[in-house]
């Protein structure tokens, strides 16, 4: 596993040393997906929608139908000709593609009048190693056109696909604007399922801690505490854009869409509410864990201390008898040795029922 997140480290400081020092709209891929690029063009209106697959925007540019809604999802980004070629379809600026490539990039929105930019970070859940797998999804909105950069195929879009193929006419009614709202309301929706599985390791983590410390480690919550911050460094600035979003007057937003955007910025706000919750638990799991630790070694050392403190008397009475001197009365009776050691055990008893009566242990 190490040796994998190493190798894909290696392929983005590669892809980031290819980008240094070009100029600005220079397009170079800065993950790691490996495949081909993969176009997919959807016309539709009320009334008709089209498919089509071809294997490069050149064949697919008499697809395009003027005055309809067009839907083209880029599938793969490493073939970064054939994104500059789509640019050029569109009329995209090369500064927007360039953020799409660059999927170490924050979530944002921007709007540049004629086209609006949406970059996002579609999250998942691996169960092998119990952590957030991220992947970048970009939108470029136009007045009746939506691009989708996809880094991996994934199931969310393919269902919004077979709605607008198979589905009623009412689907079809909206504008490119509303299919963003639904493509994004989808990847926020998805955020709901990772929430609900951190939830479920925090809860795991708390009852092992309350039921025996040892199986839980500081690794294991620190783990969980950085899946926690990821999470956060990617919500925070979607909704910071949503807010923007809200506020601005986009020509490209339809005002009967903005009411939907609206409803995006709400479930932000309530995973943020309970990621804000989730850190509080997780530190106070933390605390519980260190109190843990210091509880059972003051128990060991109350133990220690309570052996060490009744073979004290018994060591020096030991210690006295072992003096070698020649006058010792005791030395010559045939049951001091017994007698000795029946009065030691005496000494223990007694500081063993006087250190309960003490509640020392």
């Amino acid at each position: 596993m190490k040796k994998k997140t190493r190798s894909k480290a290696e392929k983005k400081m590669r892809n980031y040393r290819k980008k240094s020092g070009l100029p600005p709209g220079s397009l170079v891929y800065t993950g790691s997906a490996e495949g081909e690029t993969k176009l997919r063009l959807i016309s539709f209106d009320k009334d008709s929608v089209t498919q089509s697959e071809k294997g490069n925007i050149r064949e697919m540019a008499g697809q395009i139908a003027p005055g309809r809604n067009n839907w083209l999802s880029v599938t793969g980004l490493n073939d970064t000709e054939q994104i500059r070629l789509i640019g050029e379809q569109f009329g995209i600026h090369p500064l927007l593609l360039e953020d799409a490539l660059n999927t170490d990039s924050f979530p944002k929105i921007e709007d540049t009048s004629d086209t609006l930019f949406i970059s996002l970070k579609m999250l998942s859940w691996k169960n092998e190693n119990r952590s957030i797998a991220s992947e970048q999804i970009s939108f470029i909105l136009g007045k009746d056109f939506i691009l989708s950069f996809e880094e991996r195929p994934n199931e969310l879009f393919e269902r919004e696909r077979q709605r607008l193929l198979n589905g009623p006419e009412k689907t079809r009614e909206k504008g490119p604007d509303f299919l963003a709202y639904i493509l994004i309301d989808q990847i926020i929706d998805n955020y709901f399922l990772v929430l609900g599985e951190i939830e479920d390791r925090i809860e795991e983590t708390e009852m092992d801690l309350l039921n025996d410390s040892d199986e839980v480690t500081p690794l294991q919550m620190m783990h969980l505490k950085k899946q926690l911050i990821m999470f956060r460094k990617f919500i925070y600035p979607l909704r910071d854009a949503v807010r923007k979003l809200q506020r601005d007057d986009s020509a490209l937003i339809d005002r009967k869409t903005l009411r939907y955007v609206n409803d995006l910025y709400d479930h932000l706000q309530n995973i943020i509410q309970n990621l804000e919750s989730f850190r509080d638990i997780t530190t106070g799991l933390m605390d519980l864990y260190s109190n843990s630790l210091s509880n059972r070694l003051n128990s060991i050392m109350k133990t220690l201390t309570v052996i060490g403190a009744i073979f004290i008397p018994l060591t020096f009475i030991a210690g006295i008898y072992g003096m070698n001197f020649a006058n010792m009365p005791e030395l010559n009776h045939p049951l001091a040795y017994p007698a000795v050691l029946v009065f030691m055990l005496l000494i223990a008893i007694a500081m063993i029922i006087w250190m309960k009566r003490k509640k020392w242990f």
